[in-house]
């Protein structure tokens, strides 16, 4: 039996938003367990910065930095893969939570994945990659291949490309849901 063009097409468009699909998702970084990292293996934490650590006045709850601390306690390396262009403010953010930092990273292209992999010497398995959109942090993550994890948007104010984006992400999710079974 052949396939047909059309048959072909839905394969691939399946195919794409199968890699839009986070490995696990958290309403904030704050409520990552641990235990989910332990159990991973995983050495490397990766992070988008905006809307993910950072509201839009440029801010961070204490306990994010006390689960920052507590995972660079534990062993765990934290680095900031952001696309933001304002490299004085990602270096603020990074230095005031103790991550290494990355800016311009142009995901969901994988020359800043890649970057950060060769500098930090940690094979994909043991790597994370936590933001709120799956447009560029979720899809860039899967596409390097390591582990994703989608996380609630902190504020609902966003740049007018994130807001075009949503709805699609909300189809992307809905049917992530009705595949895996719950949120």
């Amino acid at each position: 039996m052949t396939q047909t063009k059309d048959t072909k097409k839905i394969g691939k468009l399946r195919k794409i938003i199968r890699d839009l699909y986070p490995t696990y998702i958290y309403d904030k970084v704050e409520n990552i367990p641990y235990d989910l990292i332990k159990d991973q293996n995983i050495k490397l934490l990766i992070f988008d910065m905006d809307n993910t650590l950072i509201d839009n006045k440029h801010t961070y709850s204490k306990e994010l930095k006390k689960w920052a601390d507590d995972m660079k306690d534990k062993g765990v390396k934290l680095y900031i893969n952001s696309n933001s262009p304002f490299g004085k403010l990602v270096e603020k953010i990074a230095n005031e939570l103790g991550m290494q930092y990355n800016y311009n990273a142009n995901k969901p292209f994988l020359k800043g994945f890649k970057k950060i992999q060769d500098e930090m010497k940690i094979p994909k398995e043991n790597i994370m990659m936590i933001g709120d959109q799956l447009f560029t942090d979720i899809w860039g993550g899967n596409r390097f291949g390591i582990k994703t994890i989608l996380v609630r948007p902190i504020k609902k104010s966003e740049t007018f490309i994130s807001r075009i984006k949503r709805p699609f992400e909300k189809i992307v999710l809905k049917h992530y849901i009705k595949k895996k079974g719950g949120m």
